[in-house]
């Protein structure tokens, strides 16, 4: 009796795993999310590094970098130029970025607030940038343990080197930057959910 119900769990538990959304095949982001109730995409990179002396398949996790170009609350006469093709075009105006930092590079999923623990900078582990014109920083979000805060591997293929997954996360203002034109003109949360990511690693070598 109790093999015939291992088994039964041990069905739901695939039936579970199986059925984790991802990406239509002909989507035209690699990234795509929720954004406080707004559809947000953009063009994500996959980031793997390698010190020098390592071999690449001892290199067990990633960065994920997300740039887009949709406009933003408050941001006045916005970008010039002024794209909107989520930044398939390199030429775009970045607007945003998304950063999540330290994802283990193996199926499953794992809190953000356990991403990098050994970063000497405090929530370091994700962030959501807005971007001003010329480059510099208008606003700034971090994660600071609100729900949700999970970042998940659905698929990793080895040979074509593409990572599928899954995101939701709440991220909190920063308000230790005195230094945000925007800081007091925009939400004070900012939530991604029905996150979903495709993208082809990209290795970097340390010098």
């Amino acid at each position: 009796m109790r093999a015939f119900y291992g088994c039964v769990i041990f069905l739901i538990a695939c039936t579970g795993c199986a059925r984790q959304p991802s990406l239509p095949e002909k989507s035209t982001f690699n990234v795509t999310s929720v954004l406080n109730d707004s559809v947000w995409y953009g063009t994500g990179k996959v980031l793997r590094i390698k010190e020098p002396d390592q071999k690449i398949e001892d290199v067990r996790a990633f960065n994920l970098l997300v740039f887009t170009d949709i406009d933003y609350p408050a941001m006045g006469s916005g970008p010039n130029p002024n794209t909107s093709n989520g930044c398939l075009d390199p030429e775009c105006t970045r607007t945003q970025s998304l950063v999540i930092y330290n994802i283990p590079l193996k199926k499953g999923r794992t809190a953000i607030s356990k991403l990098d623990k050994r970063r000497k900078l405090k929530h370091e582990y994700a962030c959501l940038s807005y971007i001003g014109n010329s480059g510099g920083l208008y606003n700034r979000y971090i994660y600071r343990g609100l729900k949700p805060g999970w970042v998940r591997i659905t698929k990793f293929d080895k040979a074509s080197g593409i990572v599928e997954g899954r995101f939701a996360i709440t991220f909190s203002q920063d308000t230790e930057h005195s230094l945000l034109p925007l800081r007091n003109s925009m939400p004070t949360a900012a939530r991604f959910t029905n996150g979903l990511f495709r993208v082809k690693i990209t290795d970097v070598i340390l010098k």
